[in-house]
């Protein structure tokens, strides 16, 4: 995939994130508006530093598009003066997981939104939703530790989590 093509897929991706949060924001946002509160919005670039998350064959690293894509996002947002934005990482760090609902939590946020990527060897192209039902446990399963496994990278992430295993089956019952 060029560099053009690659810049173009960004700028579809940018659009729909943009999109999905003014259809997202918009009720919640006028009501809050007209108490003149500030939307707190904490935007969430998935990964970082020594997690690169997915990695496409060309070298891309989901940690990199996904931080251009919330810097951008943020910066639209902050046009708003009705809008805090509010970031878990700017730079190419990595954020503990426990550490990322923490700064949602502490800012009182209206929204979360965190930012991921896959990575895949075909010709497809567009974006993906995943709905996880209790028919495809198995596959839930599957999907929770690949995107918990992160945890394993933190320092004292058994106290962080308090035993919290994501190997184990006993993470569907939650």
């Amino acid at each position: 995939m060029g560099y053009n093509n690659i810049k173009t897929q960004m700028k579809r991706i940018f659009l729909s994130t943009t999109i999905i949060l003014t259809l997202g924001v918009g009720r919640t946002l006028n009501a809050q508006i007209a108490k003149k509160e500030q939307f707190i919005v904490v935007l969430d670039a998935g990964h970082g530093g020594r997690e690169p998350g997915k990695v496409a064959k060309s070298g891309l690293k989901e940690k990199d598009i996904t931080l251009k894509i919330i810097l951008a996002v943020g910066k639209e947002l902050e046009k708003n003066e009705d809008i805090k934005v509010v970031y878990t990482r700017k730079t190419d760090t990595f954020v503990d997981l426990f550490v990322r609902g923490s700064i949602a939590n502490k800012a009182n946020a209206d929204l979360f939104v965190s930012v991921h990527c896959n990575a895949h060897y075909s010709q497809a192209a567009g974006s993906e939703t995943y709905v996880l039902g209790i028919h495809r446990n198995d596959t839930n399963f599957e999907v929770a530790k690949a995107e918990n496994s992160v945890i394993f990278l933190e320092d004292n992430y058994q106290e962080n989590y308090n035993g919290f295993d994501p190997n184990s089956p006993s993470l569907l019952l939650a």
